[in-house]
């Protein structure tokens, strides 16, 4: 497999990890599988010529806009819920509210716990990771973390509209940076990904016109932060989902990271029954060890057409053994397998992988959104943006700009309204 070199100098410094409050109950995930990231939804999708609709792709989908990502009221807390827009966009209001009636400290803390100890996820082993480097840059309040001033940076705003299906509208994503303990911005995001709940076709297109209304407004501005604001919060506050674990919304948290040792590796959670944060499989990823193998190649025979229309489903087993990844090492890969020669079969099952998209596949360095400093704007990868990618094992260019797939299929689904 193709690999990269990685530069020391990415690599943070990797303290012992003491363990203190580790939480090592393992309550019963829900039975759900994790949303995958890419979609075909806007693939050569052509509204009709006398559709009138635009989509600012800045505005609709993906928001970067320092008025948004460094708003004084919505990204700062007080600590209390009272007002909708105190705090709405910040980690630790956010993590509150999916919480519900846990405490939210303690619900915060058991899930960064999550590495400090190996963890057995699908009968595999997952190494622990010294997380201490966050909870010790976190302040503190009487020796708990200090939910108002979390070590975290929104950097994005995301209405995936793309990824909708039956009972909801998509998922609307806050990206994060994390922080060393002088307020530098490091090598770890944290996604928080919330279903769009929509029971109907019509609740469909009501979250499609507002994200859409967001487009006829002035980028940053008090109405256009106010309208954001109550789209946000229709998926992001606590009774969102009220059949779901403490009535949150949230799909999944993902995290991205080499900030806390090497190499830079994914992992994915989900709330258990009991509405604590568990690591899970990650999406339509399997474990690194069935790349390059028969058993690999036998899935994708048997799985042909899903693929290619990238409607897949990476199971928890195959063949008997365990299959799908509880977390993956990231060099810069793809993925292949022995006896594959259709590029198109091979190229879309290692881009829905977790390493795959972040990695060679996309010539994607890690991230797809960059860590950001105070008055900067997080840059953004060349697959989101446009580029062109030669495959790693035809060579032949290919090109990709996922937002404007996703502008193509939001743009057609607005224009048949």
């Amino acid at each position: 497999m193709f690999k990269t070199l990685l530069f020391a100098s990415m690599l943070a410094a990797c303290a012992t990890d003491d363990g203190d409050d580790l939480d090592l109950d393992d309550d019963a995930l829900q039975q759900s599988l994790g949303q995958p990231s890419i979609s075909t939804d806007g693939e050569g999708a052509e509204a009709a010529a006398a559709c009138t609709v635009a989509v600012d792709k800045k505005s609709e989908l993906m928001i970067t806009d320092l008025a948004v990502v460094e708003d004084p009221v919505r990204t700062k807390w007080t600590g209390s819920l009272s007002s909708a827009s105190d705090g709405a966009w910040h980690f630790g209001r956010l993590m509150t509210e999916m919480a519900g009636a846990n405490d939210p400290e303690a619900f915060v803390r058991s899930w960064l716990n999550q590495w400090a100890a190996p963890r057995t996820v699908n009968n595999q082993v997952v190494p622990s990771r010294p997380i201490s480097q966050v909870l010790s840059a976190w302040p503190k309040v009487g020796g708990k973390l200090d939910l108002t001033r979390p070590p975290m940076r929104l950097l994005t705003i995301v209405n995936r509209f793309d990824l909708r299906a039956a009972g909801n509208a998509g998922e609307g994503r806050f990206v994060f940076g994390v922080l060393d303990g002088a307020g530098n911005p490091t090598q770890f995001t944290i996604i928080l990904e919330y279903k769009m709940p929509a029971a109907t076709a019509a609740a469909v297109a009501t979250w499609a016109a507002d994200w859409h209304e967001l487009g006829t407004l002035t980028r940053g501005s008090a109405t256009y932060r106010t309208k954001l604001q109550a789209i946000t919060r229709k998926f992001a506050r606590r009774g969102a989902a009220p059949s779901q674990p403490n009535g949150s919304a949230i799909s999944q948290v993902r995290s991205n990271e080499i900030a806390l040792a090497f190499p830079w590796e994914l992992r994915e959670f989900h709330l258990t029954t009991a509405g604590q944060l568990r690591m899970s499989t990650l999406a339509q990823t399997p474990a690194n060890s069935f790349d390059n193998t028969p058993t690999l190649a036998s899935y994708m025979t048997a799985n042909t057409a899903a693929i290619k229309a990238q409607t897949h489903v990476v199971p928890a087993s195959f063949e008997g053994q365990p299959f799908a990844a509880p977390n993956i090492f990231n060099n810069i890969d793809f993925w292949n397998a022995p006896g594959i020669t259709d590029s198109l079969l091979r190229h879309r099952f290692s881009l829905n992988t977790c390493n795959g998209c972040h990695g060679a596949e996309t010539s994607t360095g890690f991230l797809h959104v960059n860590p950001r400093s105070v008055g900067q704007e997080a840059s953004l990868s060349g697959f989101l943006t446009g580029e062109q990618v030669p495959d790693p094992i035809t060579g032949v260019s290919r090109t990709l700009n996922d937002l404007q797939r996703r502008s193509n299929g939001f743009r057609s689904f607005l224009c048949a309204q």
